[in-house]
């Protein structure tokens, strides 16, 4: 059996990278004091599961323009190197963002492709 190559869109790309800053540089967030306003992301995107990664994307990026150093650090990982979808979670890496927002993860990370596991 073969694996599957996971191809995601620019949409699930952008979420994937948006995701990964969230969890990975969660300090990005709070130098330019955008923490409190993950609450309007968070309830915006608990809204949207009817809707599709484009239009996600689209809410992601409009919050972004406010944050335009975080929008940066997302630009840069996405054009560095191929995001593919991964466990972001390390056993000893405590998620501080996820664990205030748990439902903001969550629903981006089930709008992304799975990869299929080697064998």
């Amino acid at each position: 059996m073969t694996n599957e190559e996971v191809v995601m869109t620019k949409d699930e790309k952008f979420i994937n990278g948006f995701l990964q800053v969230f969890e990975n540089k969660p300090e990005l967030f709070e130098l330019w004091n955008a923490v409190e306003a993950l609450d309007e992301l968070d309830r915006a995107i608990s809204k949207m599961a009817a809707q599709s990664n484009q239009e996600v994307a689209r809410v992601i990026s409009d919050w972004c323009k406010k944050y335009p150093k975080i929008t940066d650090e997302i630009r840069n990982l996405l054009k560095d190197r191929k995001l593919e979808p991964k466990p972001l979670k390390k056993e000893s890496q405590e998620p501080m963002l996820s664990n205030r927002y748990p439902s903001l993860p969550e629903n981006l990370r089930n709008r992304l492709p799975k990869s299929q596991p080697p064998r």
